[in-house]
């Protein structure tokens, strides 16, 4: 649970644990799968080869789906550094400490001049969000549904 105060963007009231839940989820699962599948060689593209065999068609083009999940995991990859060097300076920080240096928490809360509970309770919540806010590629801000 954060210490950060209800935030509205145009009017919709952000969820904000979500939202940093969300955030943690693409940190930890999603952008270093992103990194290692932006790295992958592909083979050579070939053409089919006919036996004259009759055979059911496959649906979609295998190598095309690879090549265009290669090409989103390289935007990821390539967009992550740009996004929170859009962030606030300790935001900034955070997130290039934790997720690009891949430092632990205990290492950001040694070298900042905050205590650990500041680091916790609002730092590294607001490090997420501010994330959330900017990253471009798909919507990482959770919206609580309007009663």
């Amino acid at each position: 649970m954060s210490n950060l105060k209800q935030e509205t963007i145009f009017d919709s009231a952000v969820d904000i644990d979500e939202t940093i839940s969300k955030v943690k989820h693409f940190f930890e699962v999603d952008y270093p799968a992103a990194e290692r599948r932006a790295k992958v060689k592909l083979g050579i593209i070939s053409s089919p080869s006919m036996d004259g065999m009759p055979k059911g068609t496959p649906v979609g083009n295998a190598m095309e789906n690879k090549l265009v999940n290669r090409a989103y995991c390289r935007q990821v990859v390539e967009a992550v550094p740009l996004v929170i060097d859009g962030c606030s300076q300790w935001s900034r920080y955070i997130l290039k400490t934790l997720y690009l240096q891949e430092h632990s928490d205990d290492y950001c809360v040694a070298n900042i001049p905050f205590s650990d509970s500041w680091y916790y309770k609002t730092l590294k919540p607001k490090a997420l969000v501010e994330f959330a806010e900017i990253y471009p590629i798909e919507e990482l801000m959770v919206f609580k549904k309007v009663e």
